[in-house]
């Protein structure tokens, strides 16, 4: 006997899965098609915060204070218009970090021969260290102020806005030495000539003075 009809009734089933549709369901006892075909997700647009304004670094708490992120931003000329009250700044730090050197070599500095050679080198070994302390420690210490910034309101930063390091400060604090040649003359002009008015000491070590007003208390 021939299976024909057993053919076209395989033939309707198989016809039936192919044409199902997969908005109507399926119907009991009916066998079940192939699962709908589904395309990609859509996505929507990326969430995108506020822009970020110029000037305006992003600051996140690190274990040595605010540190800044992002790539580096340079500060603004009007964060640097402050020479008159670095003039003053420095005629009053130069009198407080004078005060302990001159004291040791008051006390150290006499006596004559031998004596008065090793007073003499242990009034420079407390001066230096006294001077060290003062403008490369404090400043590193109390967030880019020494005495005479902060009372004149001011701070020293890196260039890019971020804390002047131990290094930065450093270099700033040897060069100082030729910014007052010539009754400071010398760091003088060159603050006045330079667009962000860096002393000599400043370019050195990519360093700023600005308003202690800017940015986070860092």
């Amino acid at each position: 006997m021939s299976n024909r009809p057993e053919e076209g009734a395989a033939g309707e089933q198989r016809y039936g899965q192919q044409t199902a549709r997969p908005d109507v369901p399926a119907q009991p006892g009916a066998p079940a098609g192939p699962p709908p075909m589904q395309g990609p997700p859509t996505q929507g647009p990326p969430m995108q915060g506020p822009p970020m304004q110029q000037g305006e670094p992003t600051w996140q708490q690190g274990p040595m204070g605010p540190t800044r992120l992002g790539a580096p931003m340079m500060i603004t000329e009007s964060e640097t218009r402050v020479t008159g009250r670095r003039v003053v700044q420095y005629i009053v730090d130069y009198i407080l970090a004078g005060i302990v050197p001159a004291i040791a070599y008051w006390l150290f500095n006499r006596g004559s021969g031998t004596l008065h050679g090793i007073g003499w080198v242990l009034a420079t070994v407390i001066a230096l260290a006294a001077y060290f302390i003062y403008w490369v420690s404090i400043p590193y210490a109390y967030g880019g102020q020494t005495f005479g910034m902060k009372l004149l309101r001011l701070r020293v930063i890196s260039k890019d806005g971020g804390k002047a390091s131990m290094p930065q400060l450093f270099i700033r604090g040897i060069l100082l030495i030729i910014d007052t040649l010539i009754f400071g003359l010398v760091g003088l002009i060159t603050m006045v000539c330079s667009r962000y008015r860096q002393r000599i000491g400043d370019h050195a070590a990519s360093t700023i003075v600005v308003s202690a007003e800017y940015g986070p208390q860092i």
